[in-house]
């Protein structure tokens, strides 16, 4: 399908609900990194490391601006948006337990896996089809690669330590499993469409296995291991390898 540079050029009502289904989701997320920066904040090491994490937190809601504005653009009511979510009691971050935040090891994990996976969401909707979209997040991925640089940094540092590494390792599948959930099933209809009218060029599936093969080298790098596929509690595509390569 060829490009579409404005709301006014959107072919027909099933394209514009899956816009609008993509910017809800991302919108979602946005808020969610804010909010879970909020509890890193309290336990960085350093004062270096709290003003960093604002930093983060800061930019995350300004990505969360950006897609809101979009939404508005295609007849969302973005304060209600906000208020009924809140009113329900449905959190953005959906099940506060999957990104509860104890101590830096845990901010350290999600800020290495959930930001990464993150710009591999992201990067698709920058080649895709609706042009607003794409371009907000080429504004928005260039901040996310820092994010997640920072998170790599992290993790290397206090994998040196090996009784940390032993806590990190234990710690991985539940951050996994979290970051493994931004990318959706697999192989749905909704994949079959995105991928039909250009919002996407690859499956939720292809798009995981490539954000799995990036943390590969760096896990390798710090001594971690993926969790067996048999001790997740959900399916992963076929298509995803766990293997890392010794030291």
């Amino acid at each position: 399908m060829t490009t579409v540079a404005t709301k006014d050029a959107i072919p027909d009502e099933a394209y514009k609900k899956m816009v609008l289904t993509l910017m809800d989701k991302q919108a979602g997320r946005e808020v969610a990194t804010a909010e879970v920066f909020g509890q890193c904040v309290l336990y960085a090491p350093t004062v270096d490391d709290k003003i960093r994490i604002t930093r983060f937190q800061a930019e995350e809601l300004k990505h969360f601006q950006l897609i809101s504005r979009l939404m508005s653009d295609l007849g969302m009511d973005m304060d209600a948006y906000v208020k009924n979510r809140q009113r329900a009691g449905a959190r953005f971050t959906g099940e506060e337990a999957d990104t509860q935040i104890q101590d830096w090891i845990d901010a350290t994990l999600f800020n290495f896996m959930i930001d990464r996976a993150a710009t591999f969401q992201l990067s698709e909707y920058t080649r895709g089809s609706y042009l607003p979209l794409a371009k907000a997040n080429e504004v928005i991925l260039k901040e996310e690669e820092g994010h997640k640089s920072f998170g790599e940094l992290c993790l290397e540092e206090m994998c040196k330590d090996p009784a940390t590494r032993a806590e990190i390792q234990r710690r991985f599948p539940k951050w996994f499993v979290a970051s493994m959930r931004i990318f959706g099933r697999a192989g749905t209809k909704g994949n079959e469409y995105c991928i039909e009218v250009g919002l996407k060029s690859r499956d939720s599936g292809d798009i995981a296995a490539a954000y799995v093969d990036s943390i590969r080298p760096v896990m390798a790098a710090c001594g971690l291991a993926f969790p067996k596929r048999e001790e997740l509690p959900l399916e992963l595509p076929p298509q995803i390898d766990l293997g890392v390569p010794a030291r």
